[in-house]
């Protein structure tokens, strides 16, 4: 009986394993993807920002950025996830956005790249 349930428990953790395994796979898989389709596009909407609205002089300083990250979804955004009816409710859960950091580790800018709308802004840190 003890072997019985040390095998089952065993099953249990290899299929745990497994399972973890194949997310995080499908995950950072699925990250590269977005990553190297709207990377370009992203660099020329960040560039094309009015001198990054004020918060950096050199807009070529996102030709090169030094990060860059997908996030699905807006935390800041005030939507509970029961408000299924908001129109931000996409925005705030769904939505996939690539972040750039600047190249000037001293001002700490980020362009924030909308990929459903195709919408840059910048934001300070």
């Amino acid at each position: 009986m003890r072997r019985l349930r040390v095998a089952a428990l065993m099953l249990g953790a290899l299929a745990a394993a497994k399972v973890g395994t194949q997310e995080y796979l499908y995950r950072s898989g699925t990250q590269d993807v977005l990553i190297s389709a709207y990377r370009d596009r992203a660099i020329q909407a960040c560039q094309k920002l009015p001198r990054s609205q004020g918060m950096i002089t050199n807009t070529s300083a996102w030709s090169k950025p030094i990060d860059v990250r997908v996030v699905i979804g807006k935390s800041e955004l005030d939507v509970w996830f029961w408000q299924v009816d908001s129109s931000l409710w996409e925005a705030r859960y769904r939505n996939p956005y690539l972040y750039l950091a600047n190249g000037d580790r001293l001002s700490s800018v980020t362009c924030e790249y909308d990929i459903v709308h195709g919408i840059a802004s910048a934001s300070r840190n």
